[in-house]
């Protein structure tokens, strides 16, 4: 039976790619990971980590930590600029990798009313990645050497990025090197594959809370994927949110899934979770896929920060 399930492992990874999964869903907790444009929307300087375990009760189940450190700085009264860096560890089974990404962003006010912002961002990222065959089953295939296999991959991404206080747009294009690695070159993995973001706040002062409606749309070569989500904050200490996510084109089998978020915010400190539940057959042979976040911000004042 173990063999069955490394070699199903195997089949997988030539489908999924773990950076490009991993950005798809951690970009509820950063969204430079689904923009780098997206980077340094405040001028506070921003920590989070994450640790996110998929299908709960299966032995080898993907599971990824990522660190993301951010910070915009103005350097005049309409312009600004973000660095940022997001590192990343992803083990899904016999494979594993580590890698990071490096952000750059810069951000001009634009129209008479001096309220929105335009940004234009780039990242450069690698990955060392690792595949060890070691516990494989001899079986007749030529793929199954029982060896370790490892390489190291790197590409870029670009993006634009819109917004103020109550709304926010943008899109990305992700791999604008050739793909340059053979440990999967599947789901997220396409040259040129596409993300679109958007969202608004509907902010009204005789209510205690404010409602956001946002969505993701990522698109690939024969990948789809698209996001609709809707948050409440709770005088901007308690958050809760519900996320749909429906999959189409090569991986339409995987259906859809529900994502609910909650979050607390005290002081400078931040604190989410996020529950992922497969709306498909999966779900009945495993308890679903949990994730946490920690999140510092160092502010030099009070200062303003964007919907998003």
């Amino acid at each position: 039976m173990r063999w069955i399930v490394l070699l199903a492992l195997v089949a997988l990874l030539q489908a999924i790619n773990a950076q490009p999964l991993v950005r798809y869903n951690l970009y509820p907790f950063n969204p430079d990971f689904a923009n780098p444009a997206a980077t340094g929307l405040s001028e506070c300087f921003l920590i989070n980590v994450t640790d996110m375990h998929q299908w709960i009760g299966i032995e080898n189940a993907p599971n990824t930590q990522s660190l993301s450190m951010q910070k915009g700085t103005g350097f005049l009264k309409n312009k600004k600029y973000g660095l940022g860096v997001n590192l990343i560890r992803d083990s899904n089974g016999p494979s594993k990798s580590l890698g990071g990404e490096f952000l750059y962003s810069f951000h001009m006010l634009i129209g008479r009313a001096g309220r929105n912002w335009l940004s234009a961002g780039l990242s450069g990222n690698f990955e060392e990645r690792r595949l060890d065959g070691s516990d494989f089953t001899p079986v007749f295939d030529p793929l199954v050497t029982g060896e370790t296999v490892r390489e190291t991959a790197y590409n870029a991404s670009a993006g634009i990025y819109l917004y103020n206080e109550s709304y926010f747009a943008g899109m990305a294009i992700y791999n604008l090197l050739p793909v340059n690695n053979t440990l999967g070159t599947g789901y997220g993995t396409d040259r040129y594959s596409v993300s679109l973001q958007g969202g608004y706040m509907f902010d009204n002062r005789n209510l205690p809370a404010k409602i956001q409606t946002s969505f993701q749309g990522s698109f690939g070569n024969d990948v789809y994927q698209f996001d609709l989500s809707g948050m409440i904050l709770f005088d901007n200490h308690i958050r809760a949110g519900l996320t749909l996510r429906k999959y189409a084109g090569k991986f339409e089998s995987a259906g859809q899934n529900a994502l609910i978020f909650i979050g607390y915010e005290w002081n400078n400190w931040s604190f989410c979770y996020n529950y992922n539940c497969d709306i498909n057959g999966t779900q009945f042979h495993h308890y679903g896929s949990h994730q946490l976040s920690l999140g510092y911000k160092i502010c030099r004042d009070l200062v303003s920060c964007p919907a998003y």
